[in-house]
């Protein structure tokens, strides 16, 4: 008896050993359980406490807590309760930092939840202020603070028709914000911020993300691919996923989402197309937002302007594109 049960757990091993390989019979990785379990949740933004190095609250000459905004993922669960789940440098959500936004409201969704200024739940979660930018306006010292950038008044978004006081950036910042206005075929559409993202150039977006990445693959998981876009654009793309493929037929992108496995398969990384040269940066006065007018070469516009804002989740990209319109 022992014997034969000896050979019927070896035999059991064997065959669960070839369903997992013929499950993945195309060669392709199975991302579905890695990064962000749904990649069409929403990101944004919310207000928690700013700690010190002894996680003590920081607070200001007033003795009031001072907050800074941090990035999230919302996660909604059976009983129509939305959470916030805080993101890391990475982009990963930190779990243990999950707090409550709001309370049985299942399928209603808020697609401007990245311009909230207030942790509806009244949770104190801390976290550690992220590092300001080092972008520098005419007249005004920049000096390295050790928190963030301050965000005073309301998120509202300017008009791309809005005007400013001429400011000066960085030499860097100014080569970030160009190659972001670079990305291939970006001149597709023109955007107020509360129309949200326009499809056509999200794709374009998501390629010119991937490859800003560094990597050599074609296959990449769902989640990062979708975060990266938050990170450009400052605000979700509303149902990414769900109309990629359509899309990126009418657009040209070689940019492909597989269901089966929760994965973008992009063919190719774009050449560049358009070309820009800064003219003028505008200070618009509310929230680090900025208006940018550049010439454009190499298509068919010959204008852009941008409105744009310093990006709260990645520093290495600078600054987030929140409106543009081209002409």
């Amino acid at each position: 008896m022992k014997k034969i049960l000896v050979l019927m757990l070896a035999l059991a091993v064997i065959v669960s050993g070839v369903f997992a390989a013929c499950s993945n019979k195309n060669g392709e990785e199975d991302y579905s359980e890695s990064g962000l379990e749904d990649s069409n949740n929403e990101f944004g933004f919310e207000s928690q406490e700013v700690t010190d190095e002894n996680g003590e609250t920081v607070t200001d000459e007033n003795g009031n807590p001072v907050t800074t905004q941090v990035a999230v993922v919302y996660e909604t669960d059976k009983n129509g309760n939305t959470y916030a789940i805080p993101l890391d440098a990475d982009g990963n959500p930190q779990e243990d930092k999950k707090f409550l936004v709001s309370s049985g409201s299942s399928g209603n969704s808020n697609n401007n939840k990245d311009d909230s200024d207030e942790d509806e739940s009244g949770n104190n979660t801390t976290t550690t202020a992220p590092k300001a930018t080092g972008t520098t306006k005419k007249d005004v010292p920049y000096t390295e603070s050790p928190g963030t950038t301050e965000f005073e008044g309301d998120d509202t978004v300017p008009k791309t028709s809005d005007t400013g006081k001429q400011v000066n950036f960085s030499v860097n910042d100014q080569n970030i914000i160009k190659s972001m206005l670079e990305v291939p075929y970006l001149y597709l559409a023109n955007y107020e911020n509360s129309d949200g993202v326009p499809m056509e150039i999200a794709v374009h977006t998501a390629v010119w993300m991937a490859e800003r990445d560094g990597s050599s693959r074609n296959v990449y998981p769902a989640s990062p691919v979708v975060l990266n876009l938050f990170k450009y654009y400052g605000q979700t793309v509303i149902n990414f996923k769900d109309n990629c493929n359509t899309s990126a037929n009418k657009a040209d992108a070689p940019i492909e989402y597989k269901k089966s496995n929760d994965t973008f398969v992009i063919s190719n990384y774009t050449p560049k197309v358009q070309s820009v040269t800064i003219k003028k940066i505008e200070d618009l006065g509310n929230n680090n937002y900025y208006k940018v007018t550049a010439s454009v070469t190499g298509c068919n516009k010959k204008q852009v302007i941008a409105i744009i804002q310093k990006n709260r989740l990645d520093s290495s990209l600078g600054f987030s594109i929140k409106a543009l319109k081209w002409s």
